[in-house]
């Protein structure tokens, strides 16, 4: 399945999630990784919730052992963290040339979140960033990040399920911040 982020105007924003976020606002959602929006967990419990809401979250948007492609995209130059995701082959994806560049890697995954558990909870800790997921069934995006998650779906249906499944994650913030 050819994804339709990689193509104009998506692909002006994508895969970074705050460009994608403040571009097409009505295909965005987010939750919040723990409880009252509590940035980073403290404790193996904070930790569990943490991994409970990305798991439950990346898997309704992703699909449960359903084949993606992972993104890892750094900011100016910078090079790809390799330490989390050693087993998988990358390629280069595209560089977003404005102010500030990013480089961008992509890789051929199946998401399954007990094998991303570590990965999750290093972006949870701020560790790691800016690391995408993209169903290649759905064409949904999980992007989680230290604080909560954003997924991206051109399928508006499914996400006000998910905003009134996970009602209890989300922001009450008008815009869902």
């Amino acid at each position: 399945m050819h994804s339709r982020w990689f193509d104009h105007p998506f692909c002006d924003a994508f895969p970074v999630a705050h460009f994608m976020r403040a571009a097409f606002p009505e295909y965005w959602l987010r939750i919040h990784s723990l409880p009252e929006s509590k940035r980073y967990p403290e404790t193996d419990a904070e930790r569990e919730i943490v991994f409970d809401r990305h798991s439950r979250f990346g898997s309704a948007l992703l699909g449960e052992c359903a084949p993606c492609l992972v993104i890892q995209s750094c900011f100016n130059g910078f090079p790809r963290s390799a330490e989390l995701m050693p087993e998988l082959v990358w390629t280069p994806l595209h560089r977003v040339v404005e102010e500030d560049g990013w480089d961008s890697w992509m890789a051929h995954t199946t998401w399954d979140a007990l094998v991303f558990r570590t990965l999750l909870l290093a972006i949870a800790d701020g560790q790691e960033a800016h690391i995408a997921f993209v169903s290649e069934v759905t064409d949904c995006v999980f992007i989680p990040y230290d604080g909560g998650a954003d997924g991206f779906s051109f399928d508006t249906a499914l996400l006000r399920r998910l905003s009134e499944e996970f009602a209890p994650w989300r922001s009450a913030h008008p815009l869902g911040l």
